[in-house]
């Protein structure tokens, strides 16, 4: 990860409050291919033990496999596990895609699940569970299945995130009324640091507007859990070009507390 972060030109007089904002993140890279059942993906089979409840949603129906993230396959990331799998289930038979638009944290069309130790033994896991077909399900958004690297990356706020306003406190208005050589600053700050990609950690990036801003009650949810955002020529398609973003708050991470998550999807 580079100490010196690459800034446009015209936003070089800025370069010490956009530095203050600076944070770390774990990018995440797909490829299309044949994963097996405890590494790191996008869609795909899960890993998942016999003994323990496949997600369901309202209706008793099987979830499907969003992304599972095992943290032994990542470098090492302040405040997020070391170790154990990190699984992202939405219901492929909800109207939209399991985001609950009144309670965002609740997973009754979507499921966060953590386990901390990882089965050696295939006999002891579940195959084929929840993988249909993507003609069965109109409503999930990742086509193909996918398996993912990680990097550390830095990055500062993005220009949706709820707090950029208070983080960047007098520039951001100098950002947004002036011009250089002909050149929007705030439309050049979008376009460089509009939070977007696949991404665990760091800034998020929306189509709209950010729930913990609208929603009060969201604002402690401050640690971007993971976002997957539209890779078209991947197979992931969040509605008209969205993007998915997961939030938790700092103790319940700290805690592996994973029954509070925000789950929230928008697109343009």
């Amino acid at each position: 990860m580079k100490d010196r972060f690459d800034l446009p030109h015209v936003l070089e007089p800025y370069r010490e409050q956009l530095a203050k904002t600076m944070q770390p993140y774990i990018s995440i890279t797909t490829e299309q291919r044949k994963t097996n059942l405890r590494e790191s993906k996008f869609g795909g089979n899960p890993y998942f033990p016999k003994e323990l409840d496949y997600p369901k949603d309202l209706t008793g129906e099987n979830m499907r496999l969003l992304a599972q993230i095992n943290f032994s396959e990542l470098p090492t990331f302040e405040g997020f596990p070391e170790s154990g799998i990190l699984q992202f289930f939405i219901s492929p038979h909800d109207d939209v895609m399991g985001i609950d638009f009144d309670e965002m944290t609740n997973q009754s069309y979507f499921k966060v699940l953590y386990h901390e130790e990882i089965l050696q033994d295939d006999e002891k896991l579940l195959e084929n569970i929840g993988n249909y077909k993507i003609s069965e399900e109109f409503n999930f958004p990742i086509e193909y299945e996918l398996s993912l690297s990680f990097d550390i990356e830095q990055e500062p706020i993005s220009c949706e995130d709820y707090r950029v306003e208070d983080q960047l406190d007098a520039t951001i208005d100098e950002l947004q009324d002036e011009e250089l050589h002909g050149e929007d600053l705030w439309e050049v700050y979008f376009e460089h640091f509009s939070g977007e990609g696949h991404k665990l950690g760091g800034y998020p990036y929306f189509t709209q507007n950010d729930p913990r801003e609208v929603e009060k009650r969201y604002k402690d949810h401050e640690i971007l859990l993971l976002q997957i955002d539209t890779e078209d020529d991947k197979g992931i398609m969040w509605g008209d070009a969205g993007v998915a973003n997961f939030f938790i708050k700092k103790e319940d991470l700290e805690k592996r507390n994973f029954t509070n998550v925000l789950y929230n999807w928008d697109c343009h």
